[in-house]
């Protein structure tokens, strides 16, 4: 017994018209007639009586179909409540960022693409997004340096300039521009070891030829850069991060030695099957994020 039997059965019952049934399913009457006498061979009786043309639902027909009539619907209920639970997770994607400029636009341009796709945004730290990347809770990070691990995929957006950021007050505030190694002596306030911009942070001062003094570690960026703002310390900032504007007590200073640069690229978990959604806005993250830095 098939679907597609099933199917004609319920119209060449409810109409009763072999003929009508056939216009309606859009199929030859041949093809119908024989759909339904197969039907009625797999059953092992007759489900309509015939005299001449005229078909009626008999005793059986009537027992049958309303069953069948059930089924069906009961079927297309199951299919339309798996439709939109996927249409949910289809059309939703989470991912983790990193407090950047240029990530409202991306994400308002491509909602203007998908207006229908719902953004989870989430801002947590990079060992806690890890994980989440990697046991599916996520779909995707954008993280600064790459990820070591062989189930990630990373790819680099774009290359990002990093500055020393000073109180007001402090010496090296006089000036627009320094090298590194000036601030030998200084109290740096670091990114907890285990987040990216540690990483960047260790190879500036590993470049740069001296370790530093850490009078603090921390893993919200935000609050690193208020305690320099109060004067605890100096520390660095990258050039699209948004929170220089909550500074009103700091310098930020070019660093002229060494070249300061990190890489800012999106990550994904190679080893699960991504959506299509998420694999739309990777790939239009990537094309939007080079082209806004170029």
């Amino acid at each position: 017994m098939q679907l597609t039997q099933l199917e004609y059965f319920i119209v060449v019952a409810r109409l009763e018209h072999m003929s009508k049934a056939a216009l309606e399913l859009e199929v030859s009457q041949s093809s119908l007639s024989k759909t339904i006498a197969r039907l009625e061979d797999d059953i092992g009786v007759p489900l309509f009586d015939r005299k001449g043309k005229s078909i009626r639902l008999n005793e059986y027909g009537r027992i049958f179909y309303e069953k069948v009539e059930k089924a069906l619907d009961d079927l297309q209920e199951a299919k339309s409540e798996i439709q939109e639970l996927a249409n949910i997770r289809e059309d939703s994607i989470a991912i983790n960022v990193m407090n950047s400029k240029l990530l409202p636009k991306l994400f308002y341009d491509f909602y203007k693409k998908r207006p229908n796709v719902k953004i989870r945004q989430y801002l947590l730290p990079d060992k806690l997004a890890l994980q989440k990347l990697i046991c599916g809770e996520i779909d995707l990070m954008i993280v600064i340096n790459p990820i070591k691990d062989d189930r990630i995929e990373w790819v680099p957006l774009f290359t990002e300039e990093v500055f020393l950021v000073v109180p007001k007050d402090h010496p090296l505030a006089a000036k627009e521009s320094v090298s590194l190694i000036e601030a030998k002596d200084e109290l740096f306030i670091l990114s907890e070891t285990g987040q990216n911009f540690r990483t960047t942070e260790n190879h500036l001062f590993e470049r740069a030829g001296f370790t530093p003094q850490i009078a603090f570690e921390g893993e919200d960026l935000s609050i690193i850069l208020q305690l320099v703002n109060e004067g605890k310390g100096i520390s660095f900032i990258f050039k699209y991060s948004f929170l220089d504007q909550y500074l009103d007590n700091v310098k930020i200073l070019k660093i002229s030695n060494p070249d300061c640069f990190q890489t800012v690229g999106i990550a994904w978990n190679k080893k699960r099957k991504s959506s299509f959604v998420a694999n739309s806005f990777r790939d239009f993250a990537i094309s939007f994020l080079k082209d806004s830095t170029i």
